[in-house]
């Protein structure tokens, strides 16, 4: 598969890592491909990651993850260009600042890019559980929801390979709850004193 990471941040630079080394094709959308950040990333799997503009990065890819500020939501997904059979997935958090004058990242990709195949996922826990979701002989819950199955199977997958226990909420309209979930996590590791290695898990009997 090959995925589009818009944004080289601290998510989506751990999600590339992740899935090229699954054997995945990858392609870093950037203004800079010629930063120090995007060549590190490069680096680290230079046969399945390389760079690209952002559009040339989407037009190439089946799938598009977003990992940007959420303010920056709608003008990054304005540059991906024509979406259409394409899987976006929305990493982003409008918990401290909205992605104006739209309420939810999701809603702002929709408008930017006139899809609804958006599913939330990614956000939820900081990025060092991106790479490594393991808490001694358990795994981290990873919670996503959209509009269209398919498009979260897909996504399901990915995040499985990253190796999280997957729970699907249902469409769009739960956003919210993942948003509340990540403010959670905030303040249980900085507010709380936790720590950023923490993650939610649902214990079921």
């Amino acid at each position: 598969m090959t995925i589009a990471v818009i944004g080289t941040g601290n998510i989506g630079g751990r999600l590339a890592a992740v899935w090229a080394s699954n054997g995945h094709r990858i392609i870093l959308g950037t203004r800079d491909p010629a930063s120090e950040k995007v060549r590190a990333l490069i680096a680290k799997h230079p046969e399945r990651i390389s760079a690209a503009s952002v559009l040339e990065a989407a037009a190439a890819s089946s799938v598009v993850l977003l990992a940007v500020p959420a303010s920056t939501a709608h003008a990054v997904a304005r540059e991906l260009g024509d979406v259409t059979g394409k899987i976006l997935i929305d990493a982003m958090n409008a918990v401290f600042r909205r992605p104006e004058p739209y309420a939810r990242t999701s809603e702002a990709i929709r408008a930017a890019s006139g899809s609804d195949h958006i599913v939330k996922c990614f956000n939820s826990v900081g990025a060092e559980n991106m790479d490594d979701p393991r808490y001694g002989g358990q795994t981290a819950d990873m919670f996503l929801c959209g509009d269209h199955s398919e498009d979260k199977k897909v996504v399901r997958t990915l995040a499985e390979e990253c190796g999280f226990t997957v729970y699907d909420v249902g469409g769009l309209e739960k956003e919210p709850l993942l948003e509340n979930l990540a403010a959670l996590w905030g303040s249980l590791a900085m507010g709380a004193g936790l720590g950023r290695n923490i993650a939610f898990k649902v214990l079921r009997r």
